[in-house]
């Protein structure tokens, strides 16, 4: 399967309807007898704590006909979801009511707990920034451990790759990405981030773009809403709620 460029986002629609289910099926497919809307599961990393993570939630709440449950771990990587590894830099959790959790420590939840609870028509992951580092090899095989425990359970997988980051190499995130690529392409829809961002050549910590201030979280936003219309196809949306 090809991945998706922010650029190309009239090609990435073509290309979703091999994986384009409509709003009425995903509801029959995955509600219960009294007719409870299908959930979105969200997940991811740093990113998904701040602006970018903020952005993404806000809007995918906006669909009209879904549920939204969304889980941020500060530092996580796709072995993090199995394992259960405690944060100490932060996290977001943002459940289906909407009721919202902060903090700096937290246990990272369990992919598989996360799924047996909402039962998700579409998945959402935003990780692979703390891939980087990693090998390849390492990064393939654990992140088509997730990409498969997500599309075993009946849900289809959106995965959102890592942001260009100052401090890390062009070759090196191209490295993760191609490695993500591997691993997850043949069963998740896989956005560029690459695409649609680009850090300052000067402040913040090289990294999160909220370290930038205003600026930078004007960046983070529009990742996300990037990432979204690349995406929103598969989930028969029309633009988001203002």
């Amino acid at each position: 399967m090809k991945y998706f460029s922010g650029l190309k986002l009239l090609q990435a629609a073509l290309l979703l309807s091999f994986f384009a289910v409509s709003v009425e099926t995903a509801c029959a497919g995955g509600s219960n007898a009294s007719d409870v809307p299908p959930v979105i599961l969200f997940i991811g990393d740093s990113h998904s704590t701040g602006s970018f993570g903020m952005q993404q939630d806000a809007v995918l709440r906006s669909v009209k006909g879904f549920r939204v449950a969304t889980y941020a771990i500060c530092g996580s990587s796709s072995d993090n979801w199995f394992s259960g590894d405690k944060t100490s830099c932060g996290y977001f959790f943002r459940d289906l009511d909407g009721h919202e959790q902060r903090g700096w420590e937290a246990a990272t939840p369990l992919i598989a707990n996360l799924i047996a609870q909402y039962q998700p028509a579409y998945t959402v992951v935003e990780l692979g920034a703390n891939m980087y580092g990693h090998t390849p090899e390492w990064v393939e095989k654990t992140s088509h451990e997730m990409a498969m425990t997500i599309v075993n359970s009946g849900s289809k997988c959106i995965w959102i790759g890592p942001p260009h980051a100052r401090i890390q190499t062009d070759s090196g995130l191209a490295q993760v990405f191609d490695a993500l690529h591997a691993g997850v392409g043949a069963y998740c829809l896989l956005f560029d981030s690459r695409n649609v961002t680009r850090y300052p050549a000067v402040g913040g910590d090289g990294i999160h773009f909220n370290s930038l201030g205003e600026s930078g979280a004007r960046i983070a936003e529009n990742w996300a809403l990037s990432a979204y219309y690349a995406f929103s196809p598969l989930l028969k949306a029309g633009k988001p709620a203002k």
